[in-house]
């Protein structure tokens, strides 16, 4: 597996926000989101890849940093990926997580970088995220990121956004 050189390193959109805006890649994106190329330790290329890290697992330490991009706890977050907040809690930073609760992260972090891309920015996408939707029945977006059917539930809101459907 290849690793990141210094220069084309990608950075966490937490710590770097204006370098996400100019990623135009999808992988990219994704990756800024789990918290950068240090984070994932893996160049993501193609679904190919995101298939192998799903199965190799994501350290621990993506949680915090997607949850902090969600705007929402700990608690909130290990209900999105299934996983009890105490077994989070003792796991270190450096440890992988399951097959499902990294495709969940992978998923979520999907919708982050399409949220981000139609509302044009981490606040307005995080707000909308928290707000309550006719077209979910005034439901919130962020209470459908615990499924696959619900992400890409979300992820088609934003593609209705995008082309100007009300949602």
């Amino acid at each position: 597996m290849k690793n990141y050189s210094q220069e084309e390193s990608i950075k966490n959109i937490v710590n770097e926000p204006q370098h996400f805006y100019g990623l135009s890649n999808k992988y990219d994106r994704i990756t800024s989101i789990l918290g950068g190329s240090v984070a994932v330790s893996q160049p993501i290329n193609s679904d190919i890849d995101l298939i192998e890290i799903t199965r190799k697992g994501l350290p621990k330490s993506v949680i915090q940093t997607v949850s902090d991009i969600l705007g929402i706890s700990m608690e909130k977050m290990s209900q999105l990926i299934h996983v009890s907040h105490r077994t989070i809690q003792r796991k270190s930073d450096t440890d992988l997580l399951n097959v499902y609760s990294t495709e969940q992260i992978l998923e979520i972090a999907e919708v982050i970088s399409k949220g981000i891309e139609v509302l044009g920015s981490i606040s307005t996408f995080s707000d909308w995220l928290h707000t309550e939707l006719r077209h979910l029945d005034y439901k919130k977006p962020i209470d459908f990121l615990d499924t696959s059917f619900g992400t890409k539930l979300i992820k088609d809101t934003l593609g209705r956004i995008a082309y100007g459907v009300y949602s």
